[in-house]
């Protein structure tokens, strides 16, 4: 069985400043968190190789043109899941899905710039074989955001057999 990787306070800290600017040096986590720039560094290293945390940019999407914003619930034919998937992995307007279960079977974040290109989006879902109903909530303001994920693919993890 394998051990559950683990943080610790301290550990929590770090994440915590690196939520808030992701490219903070290891030098002032240090002073903020009184320790040693090695001990954060060692610190970040392991939390990243053991897929804990991953340290990312994120785009301004409102500012690159993307104003409108919003979440699709999908239903699907459960037969055809894995396929649909795959079809909305592959659509640049969505950077976020997950197979649920529950009252929709995908749920769905997407960017675009107008009310025109969700039209264009929702048909392009809608045409997926095997999609059977959408249902879309455009965000009116964004009252908060966190720099959290729940997974992700590290190939140095993967390579060593730890993720």
């Amino acid at each position: 069985m394998k051990m559950k990787d683990t943080m610790d306070e301290m550990d929590y800290q770090i994440t915590q400043l690196l939520e808030e600017n992701g490219r903070i040096p290891n030098t002032e986590l240090a002073k903020k968190l009184d320790t040693s720039e090695t001990t954060i560094r060692t610190r970040i290293k392991r939390l990243i190789d053991q897929d804990l945390i991953k340290i990312v940019a994120v785009r301004n999407r409102a500012k690159l043109g993307s104003e409108t914003n919003g979440n699709i619930k999908i239903e699907a034919d459960t037969k055809k899941a894995e396929y649909i998937g795959s079809e909305l992995s592959r659509i640049n307007e969505l950077w976020y899905v997950a197979q649920l279960a529950g009252d929709a079977d995908f749920d769905a974040e997407f960017s675009v710039e107008s009310q025109h290109d969700l039209l264009i989006l929702l048909d392009k879902i809608n045409k997926i074989d095997g999609v059977i109903r959408t249902r879309t909530s455009t965000r009116l303001k964004l009252v908060k955001q966190l720099g959290e994920f729940v997974t992700f693919t590290n190939p140095s993890a993967q390579a060593s057999g730890k993720g």
